[in-house]
């Protein structure tokens, strides 16, 4: 599995919070406003701080961005550990991860458009494009390590479960994209039911075509 790629930081201490509020009040503006509006000037002001504050501890509204990427992944990730602490076959997983997440991001649509605007942003900025690699990662990854969990998934399956993951991960951000244009639930759902489908097939032609281990009949 590719590890996520941490990015370095040289911001100042944080003995007083500031910074997880400043990341909160981040997000709470990308919501509410777009990444593109959402100046430091104004998440400064939702913080309750001052710009120059806001400064000592980030260096830029990039930085802030990765740290809004960082603080969904980790919530992400909480979230499913919790969700999927049960043993379960990989079939099972596959149709159950995504309508969790897709339960999930019907809470908060919000947050779902303010990624996708969150990679534009920094596609749109050279040096900072190396963000939308490592957010790529971080969420590719949080699909295959819970399909990894699955019972009936060995270790020397590993490639083929980074490919399955991948593929559920691409199609999944397409479906949500053409959601996020027109709002049909129904036609999301059919979308959604065919991914699923196409999941645990290829799921199943994975498991059903690896050497079988001695003793096994």
């Amino acid at each position: 599995m590719n590890q996520p790629v941490t990015r370095t930081s040289s911001a100042r201490p944080n003995s007083d919070g500031r910074r997880e509020q400043i990341i909160d009040a981040a997000l709470k503006v990308m919501i509410a406003e777009g990444v593109y509006r959402a100046t430091t000037r104004k998440i400064a002001e939702a913080a309750g701080v001052n710009v120059a504050t806001l400064h000592y501890h980030f260096h830029d509204k990039e930085e802030i961005l990765f740290k809004v990427m960082e603080l969904l992944v980790a919530n992400y990730r909480a979230t499913l550990a919790n969700q999927f602490a049960a043993p379960q076959k990989l079939h099972d997983r596959i149709a159950d991860l995504l309508r969790f997440i897709w339960s999930e991001i019907e809470k908060a649509p919000g947050e779902q458009l303010a990624l996708q605007e969150m990679t534009l942003y920094v596609l749109r900025h050279p040096h900072a494009e190396h963000m939308a690699r490592e957010k790529d990662r971080e969420f590719l990854s949080l699909y295959a390590d819970s399909l990894r969990m699955a019972t009936d998934v060995r270790p020397e399956d590993e490639p083929q479960i980074m490919e399955l993951a991948n593929f559920i991960y691409t199609s999944f951000v397409g479906m949500l994209n053409q959601w996020l244009a027109l709002r049909d639930a129904d036609l999301f759902t059919q979308a959604m039911n065919n991914l699923i489908r196409a999941a645990q097939e290829l799921a199943g032609s994975m498991l059903s075509s690896r050497p079988r281990r001695r003793g096994q009949g």
